[in-house]
């Protein structure tokens, strides 16, 4: 599918609207057309006999005209103008849930403020396309198909040197076409550029404070945003030369015929009421035809801004639901993972090497490792947040993939490594996605999560509005608001992928300690760097570079005296430091 293809399938749900929309502008273009034959009659009828009757007749065919013109003006602009903002909530609506649908290689590889761009100012480009082109483009075939007939009833040769220029137009129309759209495509590129600059600055400010640096984030966005203003000042002197060179060729044609068609009134081959009638068709084509350059550039424009978009929206799903999948009632959570061997795409090295795990329903499993080791891999593995091959991960005996996404989430409380939280409420964020949530169920699960009573110090509890990416909260706090999250859903899997590391000890244990509670028939992975978060898990499995190097309870691991003892003797060591 083309861009051009992708767009045109948007217009079908207004096919009527389109319609009724494109008779607007016939009506208007033919209720407009007749007032030139109208004046021409009138300066003939007037040049052998004046009268008032005269004066009020030709007057009130004029108005008329004029209110029938105006009418069906509005009604096309109201259609057609509406239309395009109908489709440009579709296209943006469409968009946004392609990008939701998308793994997390991708927004590992795109920057968030070129998606930015892309859903916003590429977007109003496109929208032109859909309205104020697409109108334009109508009306000035009407005008063309209309006007040359009665240009040519007027005086044929006459109307063959009126467009003795055109030849002229569709070269400059072909030429700056092609320049004006590869240009604006560079112009939207870079519009990304800045946009996700300005988005990582704004996100990061207090890193940026912290080690002040705002002079020279300052000067480093003025370079990039002078570039910016650069590469539009070059596309607006190719736009600006574009629409001048038209008016131009367009006057070669205007003044031939001024030249000759005197002529032809002074040999009485045309009346001079003939001749004015001509110029006013002229006249009225001389609008389309510069009409038909604003058009092409605005259809360059959107059409460089579709193919941007259309880039990320062609972009297939690398998870999504097998074909005919069968709704699940329930999930029980045993977990398998099955001769399992991940990879991530360009990488050189497999992150998880050969995993072989039963998980039964119910337990809850621990697993260590050094940085890098394929924790959080493994634990993104479950959810589909990460797609493994067909048959390496199965949940309750089946393949993973054959249960629907929406079916395996909603049953998954998990709370990943970087917390995030919207601007929104607290009570909002703990009850993100569980609709219609109590609010005996929120502060149930604050209390679980521990988190209960740092919110009812806020001045506003839990109507607290949170600032951006929760940045009004501690890490702490911040986790346990996420930990909150999950224990909301009541889930059948929990999956806590180091959420206690930015808690002090003595918070740790009181959260453990309500966490023991909610895990009873759930299962429950926990993944941690500290070995007191850790064993008391039914299992806890060491991972290395990848593999499985050890696995069994916590006396069992320090009883081999393998890395498991070695990490649990190196924490003891340094919790009797601080101690000392």
């Amino acid at each position: 599918m083309t861009p051009l293809q992708r767009l045109l399938r948007y217009f079908a749900p207004y096919r009527r609207t389109i319609i009724f929309g494109v008779s607007c502008v016939l009506m208007t273009n033919l209720i407009k057309l007749s007032s030139p034959f109208v004046l021409g009659n009138a300066i003939d009828d007037l040049n052998t006999d004046v009268t008032g009757e005269k004066f009020l007749r030709y007057g009130g065919l004029i108005i008329a005209i004029a209110l029938g013109m105006g009418v069906f003006l509005f009604l096309q602009r109201r259609a057609l103008i509406n239309m395009s903002r109908h489709i440009e909530y579709d296209l943006r609506n469409d968009f946004y849930t392609h990008i939701q649908r998308l793994p997390l290689e991708f927004f590992q590889n795109n920057r968030t403020g070129d998606l930015m761009a892309r859903a916003t100012n590429d977007l109003g480009a496109v929208r032109m396309i859909v309205g104020p082109a697409l109108m334009y483009s109508v009306n000035t075939i009407f005008a063309t198909a209309i006007l040359v007939p009665l240009m040519v009833k007027v005086n044929w040769r006459l109307t063959l040197l009126a467009f003795i220029s055109m030849p002229l137009v569709a070269y400059a129309t072909h030429f700056f076409g092609s320049r004006i759209h590869q240009r604006f495509e560079q112009v939207q590129d870079y519009f990304g550029t800045v946009s996700n600059r300005a988005q990582e600055s704004l996100a990061g400010v207090r890193v940026i404070r912290a080690y002040t640096q705002e002079r020279a984030e300052i000067e480093s966005f003025k370079k990039i945003n002078h570039e910016f203003v650069n590469r539009n000042i070059s596309l607006i002197r190719l736009s600006s030369l574009f629409h001048p060179i038209l008016q131009l060729f367009i006057g070669f044609g205007f003044v031939a015929v001024l030249w000759y068609g005197g002529g032809l009134v002074i040999s009485e081959e045309i009346t001079l009421g003939q001749f004015f009638e001509f110029n006013l068709y002229l006249g009225y084509l001389i609008w389309p035809m510069i009409a038909l350059g604003w058009v092409i550039n605005l259809f360059q424009r959107g059409m460089a801004s579709m193919g941007r978009m259309h880039k990320i929206l062609s972009i297939e799903p690398a998870i999504k639901d097998a074909d005919e999948l069968d709704e699940i009632i329930a999930i029980e959570g045993e977990i398998e993972f099955r001769n399992l061997t991940f990879t991530y795409e360009g990488a050189s090295q497999s992150s998880l090497k050969d995993i072989n795990l039963l998980i039964r329903a119910g337990q809850t499993v621990a697993f260590v490792g050094a940085v890098g080791s394929g924790k959080s891999t493994l634990m993104n593995l479950v959810p589909r947040l990460l797609d493994a091959e067909a048959g390496q991960v199965l949940i309750d005996g089946r393949i993973i993939r054959e249960i629907p996404l929406r079916a395996l989430r909603s049953s998954i409380g998990y709370v990943p490594q970087e917390t995030f939280l919207f601007s929104d409420s607290i009570a909002d964020n703990i009850a993100f996605g569980v609709e219609d949530a109590s609010r005996e169920e929120i502060e149930e699960a604050a209390e679980q999560a521990g988190i209960a009573t740092d919110i009812t110090e806020f001045p506003d509890g839990y109507e607290t509005v949170l600032g951006e990416r929760g940045i009004t909260l501690s890490g702490g706090q911040k986790q346990r608001t996420a930990i909150a999250r999950a224990l909301i859903r009541r889930p059948k899997i929990l999956i806590l992928d180091d959420a206690l590391s930015a808690v002090d000890t003595y918070t740790e244990e009181k959260i453990l300690r309500h966490l023991r509670v909610q895990m009873q028939g759930r299962t429950s992975l926990i993944v941690s760097h500290r070995v007191s978060t850790v064993k008391d898990a039914d299992l806890i499995v060491v991972l290395d570079d990848g593999w499985i190097a050890e696995r069994g309870t916590h006396d069992e691991l320090i009883a081999r005296g393998g890395l498991y003892a070695e990490l649990y003797e190196k924490q003891l060591l340094e919790e009797e430091l601080a101690a000392s």
